[in-house]
């Protein structure tokens, strides 16, 4: 039988949806799902598969960060951020959790900072500003991970364009960003290379626990956990706990409040804002 005589097999809309699910966390609404297997049968031929089942079996058995699930998630991933994307929680570790920091590890003492899902590097470079604010502070590192290739390529360069860099208080815009000189009408911006020392970027997909492998004091996971369906919101908040320091902070999205959340971390408010604080060494447990 020819491959055009044959009978081309089918993938539910339903399976596409739990392998993305498992592999990544990603949930969609139904509205989503067309967009998704449009993409998807776009790609068959692209891919050297014979069908649908072909290519679902390709991408089953290909493991994270091969080329058809790195060209997948590029497709389905919302690389929406900006600079100091909710304020108050800028500001809540500015005035409250890194004098307190500073003053329980000693001014000695090394700290960790975590963007996850920092897609173009806005939100870790925030954090970077902030900390550099903080009298001795000491020395510190912001990790951004992000399960983008591009969206990581992006905040490695540290390049933006007008739009974006509007995002950044004026105070820390003159300190830490600088103009590009060139002949382009509409002038872009970079982040200077004092800040840029201070912050490391990585792929990683949260689900698989990739890059994420340090004990973090602060761990910024914004707009990130809304995406997930709820079993990947737990296991992900679950890992992200495991990573925090005693006494670390991880601060979550203003309405993304897991419905289960590992008992070593105490819901804390400082400044408005509700964050999780690890105060055990046990955070494995879960309570709704």
């Amino acid at each position: 039988m020819s491959l055009a005589t044959r009978k081309r097999e089918h993938v539910s809309p339903e399976a596409w949806c739990q392998l993305i699910g498992r592999r990544c966390g990603l949930t969609f609404r139904d509205a989503q799902i067309p967009a998704v297997l449009q993409y998807v049968n776009g790609q068959i031929q692209a891919s050297g598969a014979v069908d649908e089942r072909g290519y679902y079996e390709l991408l089953s058995a290909e493991p994270d960060g091969g080329p058809e699930w790195t060209a997948l998630v590029e497709h389905l991933l919302n690389h929406e951020t900006s600079f100091f994307r909710h304020p108050p929680s800028f500001e809540a570790v500015g005035k409250h959790i890194l004098p307190e920091l500073r003053e329980g590890r000693g001014r000695g003492s090394r700290l960790n900072f975590l963007s996850a899902g920092c897609a173009t590097g806005q939100e870790a470079y925030s954090l970077a500003m902030v900390a550099m604010d903080e009298d001795d502070l000491g020395n510190f590192t912001v990790w951004g991970a992000d399960i983008s290739r591009q969206a990581i390529d992006v905040a490695r360069r540290g390049r933006y364009g007008p739009r974006a860099i509007a995002g950044v208080p004026s105070a820390y815009r003159t300190r830490f960003v600088r103009t590009i000189e060139n002949n382009s009408p509409t002038p872009n911006y970079e982040i200077a290379e004092e800040l840029r020392r201070r912050v490391r970027f990585s792929t990683a997909n949260l689900i698989a626990q990739g890059g994420v492998n340090l004990n973090y004091d602060i761990i910024f996971c914004h707009n990130v956990l809304i995406y997930m369906a709820p079993p990947a919101v737990s296991q992900v908040v679950a890992l992200l706990a495991a990573r925090l320091s005693l006494g670390g902070y991880l601060m979550l999205g203003p309405g993304e409040n897991p419905v289960e959340r590992p008992t070593a971390l105490e819901p804390i408010t400082a400044g408005g804002v509700r964050m999780l604080r690890r105060r055990s060494a046990a955070p494995a447990e879960v309570r709704s």
